[in-house]
């Protein structure tokens, strides 16, 4: 084995062994085995605002939607460290990715991503699976894809969402692709908002906290603070007489 594949091998084995399976909540009232679609168009804006926050960093555009992607899914987990798959050929099979939400700005997220989506580049071609053997692994490694150059295709074993970054024309949109036994269209809808909400965050300001920012519209907030609440009661008169 050369220098090379006996550094691949190393950074593999180390991303297999850490573990940290991510998993998302289950969304939806009528299970029923199946894939769908959900698509939402990147604003022409937005993504101009996006492509120079990427130049001034020196990063790649895929390194600021992976960002929004490492955001959502630790909201949707509820861990800082998340382990998504990545699909690094077009139409390839995805590769494990671990990516934290640790640091504190968008700026610092965005800059971690670009780190680890460099290194996981440069290890691609290594054959993944054979080491997985190897190691006694044979449950699925993830449950939500990253595609930067989604081309369409069949959702990964294993994977209950996908979202990809597909071309119309000029103009860049998400497409969400996912197992209707585990969520709706409304959840894939919000997802797909999730992850436009953390682009807008970041291109109007990444030197802020991250931390501090809601993913959830305003029509949504007020629907979970109110609508989930359940029925106002009145408490008894306690005091004393």
């Amino acid at each position: 084995m050369n220098a090379l594949n006996q550094t691949s091998r190393e950074y593999w084995r180390e991303v297999l062994i850490a573990g940290g399976f991510t998993a998302i909540p289950r969304w939806t009232v009528h299970p029923a085995e199946g894939v769908a679609e959900h698509e939402a168009m990147i604003a022409d804006d937005l993504v101009a605002a996006l492509s120079r926050l990427a130049d001034e960093l020196s990063l790649s555009l895929g390194s600021v939607l992976l960002t929004a992607h490492a955001k959502v899914l630790a909201a949707l987990s509820g861990e800082m460290q998340v382990l998504t798959g990545y699909v690094a050929v077009q139409g390839g099979q995805p590769l494990p990715c671990r990516l934290s939400t640790k640091p504190d700005s968008w700026r610092s997220l965005l800059v971690d991503a670009d780190r680890v989506e460099k290194e996981l580049l440069a290890h691609k071609g290594f054959p993944i699976d054979d080491l997985r053997r190897e190691l006694g692994q044979t449950e699925p490694t993830f449950e939500v894809v990253f595609d930067p150059t989604d081309i369409g295709g069949v959702l990964a074993k294993g994977a209950v969402l996908s979202v990809g970054v597909a071309r119309r024309e000029n103009q860049l949109a998400l497409r969400l692709r996912y197992r209707t036994e585990a969520m709706d269209k409304d959840c894939a809808a919000r997802i797909a908002g999730y992850h436009l909400s953390a682009l807008k965050f970041m291109a109007a300001d990444a030197g802020a906290a991250h931390a501090r920012q809601s993913l959830l519209s305003a029509e949504e907030l007020h629907f979970q603070l109110n609508n989930l609440a359940g029925l106002r009661k009145t408490l008894p008169d306690r005091r004393v007489h």
